[in-house]
């Protein structure tokens, strides 16, 4: 059964608890004290390399499946040859 909380003071997020894990230190600076970490610029470089990494992945992945085919038809195109040479 889920709990409706009222106050979102009460949710701790998945984000909060791994930054709590990664280093203590750094959640009480920010979920304690409400502090913005200093390396925005940072921070911003790995978000625009996150993403173009993602991006990258997912042309692998079309890349991967259209091969896939053209090895399935060419396998196809195979067989029916191989049946009409006989």
């Amino acid at each position: 059964m889920l709990v409706q909380h009222e106050d979102p003071e009460d949710i701790v997020t998945a984000h909060e608890i791994g930054t709590f894990v990664f280093c203590p230190e750094q959640w009480r600076l920010e979920y304690g004290l409400g502090l913005e970490p200093a390396n925005q610029a940072a921070l911003r470089s790995g978000s625009q390399h996150h993403a173009r990494k993602a991006t990258a992945e997912r042309a692998a992945g079309r890349l991967l499946r259209l091969g896939q085919k053209v090895v399935a038809a060419t396998l196809i195109l195979l067989f029916v040859l191989w049946i009409l040479g006989r």
